[in-house]
Formats: structure tokens, sequence, C-alpha cells
């Protein structure tokens, strides 16, 4: 890979973080504030790779400004989706959506603040970056996600339905994310099948988020007992799909033919 077209993705995608970052602290829209979050996972997979593949450390320590603004929104983002599943299911409960809306506005000053204070060091992490980029040949990129997706087959061997199982979407995440920066170094290395990894990493997300409805519905705040268990047994559905899925993952992975079931 040519290091101009790392420089040329990074510049791509750290505007649209930065539009999206200024959209919300104009507007307080959460699609933008959720936009944010999904650039600032994008460009982390893309120094995670490049670190990896070039083994040169630094790339992610100068990324931690931008990584400090992307805890402080995951607070709203938090009470947002507790909001938007106590619609879903039809939740009565005003002392709890409003400490939830609280919240939300709370955090939203905060992340103002502390946005104001970042300000700076989010510009200098981008000009920093933008320098420090290494250049990575394709065999270099081909072997990370091969060791990649070795690692995720090995964690799927016998599927356990713990937090290592989130850390696999994570790890499936970063292969996905950097797909189209890595077209090049794969084509002709192995065939990624990136349909397949998008569905399994979605059911992860699924199964992920099913959980934390569950133990929403399940805390003493909320303690609807009846949806907590509906949404246990929607998730075990998932579970099903997840091992169909999971089974023979890196012939799956890595056939293009494959089909996903």
């Amino acid at each position: 890979m040519k290091k101009k077209e790392e420089v040329k993705y990074l510049e791509k995608e750290w505007k649209d973080l930065d539009a999206h970052l200024k959209a919300f602290l104009e507007s307080g829209d959460q699609e933008e504030l959720h936009q944010f979050r999904v650039q600032t996972k994008k460009l982390r997979a893309m120094l995670n790779l490049l670190e990896h593949a070039s083994r040169r450390h630094g790339l992610l320590e100068e990324f931690k400004p931008v990584r400090k603004m992307f805890k402080y929104a995951g607070h709203i983002r938090d009470a947002h989706t507790n909001l938007e599943l106590s619609s879903r299911y039809a939740l009565k409960n005003e002392s709890f959506e409003a400490g939830q809306q609280r919240i939300i506005e709370e955090g939203t000053n905060e992340f103002r603040e502390q946005a104001k204070k970042y300000t700076k060091k989010i510009d200098d992490a981008y000009k920093q970056l933008k320098r420090q980029l290494p250049h990575v040949d394709n065999s270099s990129i081909a072997e990370f996600y091969k060791k990649q997706l070795e690692q995720i087959a090995n964690n799927l061997e016998t599927p356990r339905f713990t937090e290592d199982m989130h850390t696999n979407r994570k790890l499936i995440k970063i292969l996905v994310y950097n797909r189209k920066l890595a077209d090049k170094a794969l084509n002709g290395s192995f065939t990624f099948n990136m349909a397949y990894l998008d569905q399994l990493q979605n059911s992860l997300g699924e199964w992920h988020d099913n959980i934390v409805a569950a133990e929403l519905f399940s805390s003493p705040e909320v303690n609807d007992k009846p949806v907590a268990t509906l949404i246990k047994k929607k998730n075990n559905n998932v579970k099903r799909r997840i091992r169909t899925l999971a089974n023979d993952f890196m012939k799956k992975a890595t056939t293009a033919q494959a089909v996903a079931k």
C-alpha cells in the first residue's frame, strides 16, 4: 500500500469525524453523535491495522484525545439507548425516563465543555498522525488479516456467550472497517467474505444489545421482569443463529461463494 493512500483515507475519515462532531455540538442531534462514535471506531481500526502491520507503535497513543471524547459520548448514547428500549417495550416509568433524559442533557453540556478543552488536542493529533503514518507493504496487511481471522476462528471453535464473544465482534469490526483500505493488499492473497462477516458481527451485536436490554429491565430502577424474560427468550434464538454462523468460521470467512446461514 502506498503511503499516499493511507493519508488520503485518513483525511477523508477524519473529515467525516470532524463534521459529525461539530454537527452534534451545534444541534445535539443523537444521530450525529452516533456517527461521530462510528467514525472514531473506523479510525481506531485503521490505526490498529497500521500499528500491527508495520510494528510501529505510537499511532493509537496519538489518537487518545479522540478516544476521550468517544468515552464522554458513550454515557449520552447509553441513556439515549435506554429511552429507545423504554419506548420499544412500552415501559411506563416516568421517573426512569426523566432520569435518562437528565443524563442526556447534563452529559451533552459536559461533552460540549470537554470539546472546547480537547479541540486543539484533537487537531494536533490529526497533524501528528498524518506525519507519522508508516508505509505498510501489502504482504504485511494480508498477514494481519490472516492472523486476525485465525484468532477469531480459534475463539469461536467452542462458542461461549461471555464478554469474550463481544470481543469477537470487535475483532471482526476491525477487519470490516478496514476492508476498503486493505482491498488491494488482500486481492490475490486470499478471498475475504465481507458479507458473511458482516452478518456474523450484526448477529453478535444483536445478542449483546439483548443482554444490555435484559439487564436494564431486570434492574431495581425499572424492575420489569416479564419484559426481561421475553428478551432473554428472544436472545436464545439469536444464540442459535450465531452458533450456526460461527460453525466452520475460517472456511466461510475466506470463501466468497460461502452461503451464510
